[in-house]
């Protein structure tokens, strides 16, 4: 991990939903950064703030105050989206779901290939790009087969390799490992700290999931909006 270089900087989120009764504070003041190369667990029980953190980081969501810089770039300033943010979410954000949300008429390679092509990526350097990501998450000989051909290992890797082709600053993982049992959990988190390491993202990894924590390099909790931040690894 590189510490000079941070891929992701938050100052000051915030963010409420409902007045009076229905009053909901689900972030209160987050202050973090994200540095290339790391491995960061969200944990949090369920109504914690994880959903709406990862939103707002994701540019879906926008928070009521507060500043976000990402790759350099910064995409909230205070509370309001600025700059070029189609293409900062094309270009520095990737992300990863529970489910593969795989395109089902398309091949394992076309899946991958699509976000490049829809960037602007000529197809024949999408596809030795894809090619060259396949190989490394070990499904390049399943370029050609239709995701109903591949088992939900290999849809993941697919999904991951999607999210990693056009080399994002940061890459956004909610919930990646729950439907998996512990030995192909550990395999999703070990090729997130692959990627993280070998290409240079951060990696946030929103969970439940306490068995692989020991993968990852640092922890994040939050409760009732309120981020507390581990600065060791999980597994010291």
């Amino acid at each position: 991990m590189n510490p000079t270089k941070i891929a992701l900087r938050a100052e000051g989120l915030s963010k409420h939903y409902g007045e009076g009764n229905t009053f909901i504070q689900a972030l209160q003041s987050c202050d973090f950064e994200l540095q290339a190369g790391e491995v960061v667990a969200l944990l949090g029980p369920s109504g914690s703030g994880k959903s709406t953190l990862l939103t707002i980081i994701g540019l879906i969501n926008r928070p009521d105050c507060g500043s976000l810089w990402i790759g350099g770039n910064q995409v909230i300033r205070d509370g309001t989206l600025v700059g070029d943010v189609n293409r900062v979410r094309r270009q520095e954000l990737g992300f990863v779901f529970q489910r593969s949300n795989l395109i089902p008429f398309l091949s394992a390679e076309e899946n991958v290939r699509v976000v490049m092509e829809l960037d602007g990526t000529s197809p024949s350097e999408a596809r030795v790009r894809c090619r060259e990501i396949m190989e490394d998450l070990g499904i390049a000989d399943r370029a050609d087969n239709a995701p109903n051909q591949l088992s939900g290992g290999q849809q993941q890797r697919v999904a991951i390799a999607r999210a990693l082709v056009n080399h994002p600053s940061v890459l956004l993982t909610d919930e990646p490992t729950a439907a998996l049992d512990k030995e192909r959990g550990r395999q999703v988190m070990g090729l997130f700290k692959k990627a993280a390491k070998q290409r240079g993202a951060a990696v946030l990894v929103v969970t439940h999931d306490h068995r692989s924590l020991d993968l990852v390099d640092r922890t994040f909790e939050i409760e009732d909006g309120l981020l507390e931040i581990n600065e060791t690894s999980a597994d010291s």
